[in-house]
Formats: C-alpha cells, sequence, structure tokens
C-alpha cells in the first residue's frame, strides 16, 4: 500500500498480514496525544480505508501506558468554539468500517478510553486504568460516551466515571463488558496481535458486515435488524467469499 507521510516520529505504524498495526510513540509524556498525532490518526485510518490488503486495525501505546488523553498544552492553546483535531480523530475511527483491535496497558485517559468504545475488540493487561475525567478539566464527555458509557455499563457505574471521574479498572471493565479480555502485562502484546492476525484472515466483506450490523443495531428496533440481517445473510450466502469457504469446508471434510 502507498503510506501517507506523517507529520511527527510519535506514531509509528507498520503492515503485515493483512493488520495495520498502529503505535502511540510518546512513553515520556505517557502518549499524550497532540494535534500532529491525530492529524497522522485520521491519515492512517484513511489510507486502511482504502486499501483491500488491509483488513484490521490494531492500536498500542509505547511504555507504561496506552494514551494519557489529550495534550493539555493543545487544549490552552485551542481557539475559541474549536473542538480541535481530537474531534477529526473522533469521527474518522466511529466511520471506520473494518474491525479494530487494541491493546491497553497502564492509564487509558480521556480520549484514551472513549476512542475504545468505537473499536471491536479491546484486550487490557491488568494494570489499566479507565479514566475519563471531564467533569474534573472543566468540560463533558465526549466521543459519545454520555450515551455509550451508560448504555453498556448502566446510568450509576457510568456515572462514577463520568461525573466522580473515579478509574475503572481492567477487572471490573471486564466483567462489566467495557473491554473482552484481561491479560498479564507480558502477554497483551501477543493477544492483542493473535486475535488481529485472526480477524484478518476472515472473509473480509462478512467481517465488516457484521461490524456494521452490531454497531447499528445500538438506535434500531429488533425487528429492523431482524429484517435487514436476514437479507443480507441469504445475500453473502451467495456470494463468493462464502461460496469459496464452504468449499473448502466440504472438500476438507470428505478428505
Amino acid at each position: 500500500m502507498t503510506m501517507p507521510t506523517l507529520e511527527s516520529d510519535l506514531v509509528l505504524v507498520k503492515n503485515a498480514e493483512s493488520v495495520m498495526e498502529i503505535t502511540f510513540n510518546r512513553p515520556d509524556k505517557l502518549n499524550a496525544l497532540t494535534s500532529a498525532m491525530y492529524r497522522d490518526l485520521v491519515k492512517l485510518l484513511k489510507a486502511a480505508e482504502q486499501d483491500d490488503t488491509i483488513r484490521v486495525v490494531l492500536f498500542a501505546g509505547e511504555g507504561k501506558s496506552f494514551t494519557a488523553g489529550n495534550d493539555l498544552v493543545d487544549f490552552l492553546n485551542a481557539k475559541p468554539g474549536e473542538a480541535g483535531e481530537a474531534a477529526h480523530f473522533i469521527q474518522a475511527i466511529h466511520d471506520f468500517p473494518k474491525v479494530v483491535v487494541a491493546a491497553v496497558q497502564g492509564n487509558a485517559v480521556g480520549v484514551g478510553t472513549t476512542m475504545l468504545l468505537h473499536m471491536d475488540m479491546v484486550v487490557a493487561s491488568e494494570d489499566a486504568k479507565f479514566v475519563t475525567p471531564f467533569a474534573d478539566l472543566g468540560a463533558v464527555p465526549e466521543a459519545g460516551s454520555a450515551k455509550l458509557l451508560p448504555d453498556w455499563l448502566g446510568y450509576q457505574r457510568a456515572a462514577r466515571m463520568l461525573l466522580l471521574g473515579e478509574p475503572m479498572l481492567a477487572q471490573e471493565a471486564f466483567e462489566a463488558g467495557l473491554i473482552a479480555k484481561v491479560v498479564q502485562a507480558e502477554e497483551l502484546q501477543a493477544t492483542a496481535r493473535n486475535w488481529a492476525l485472526a480477524l484478518a484472515k476472515k472473509p473480509p466483506r462478512a467481517l465488516r458486515e457484521s461490524k456494521r450490523l452490531m454497531r447499528e443495531a445500538i438506535n434500531k428496533p429488533l425487528h429492523e435488524v431482524v429484517k435487514e440481517d436476514l437479507a443480507l445473510f441469504g445475500e453473502l450466502l451467495q456470494g463468493d467469499e462464502a461460496k469459496a469457504v464452504i468449499a473448502a469446508m466440504v472438500s476438507k471434510s470428505k478428505g
């Protein structure tokens, strides 16, 4: 694929086996995200979406923490009424049609937590903390977290995070359904990569459409979801992807 030109060396990227791995690379600042980093992330997501060889994106952070959230200096330098580059990144990750995996260690602060709500599979190390201190900063929840966290966690547990600013630790996040798995620190990267590689081997349209159905179902009545998924199921089952997979399975069973 043709890689976009990035503004800084604070975002690392590598492509292997149909997986684009994006790593926040500002460990001395706990991977606090700058405006330039956000712009790089948007460029990479756009490139991954347009390249058929990329089927899965994996996010990770270098060092002790996933990300400390938005760089506070950028907040101070923002113009009146300006949402900043973070808004463009959140919109990009929300709209991204392919599957996204994240590996989280240490602190995931502010946008470091809310971005995960728009990803598909999150594995965290035992020391992970999910912190949303928006009220403490004189701000409000962003990235749809005022809807998604109460929907996923229940209002009371979401209020502990969004109003009180209380961190949610890895095990509670798993039990609440915020993340998919908790592992030991030394297993984190391997687990996330194995998930990403396994997902990348699946029929790509089936994967994208499954993600879309799950995401859009949040705002649809059940009868609409059933009508759409049954029609799509029939369409995909007659498509080249499904026929190739099923033919291989039948051949193997006869072998």
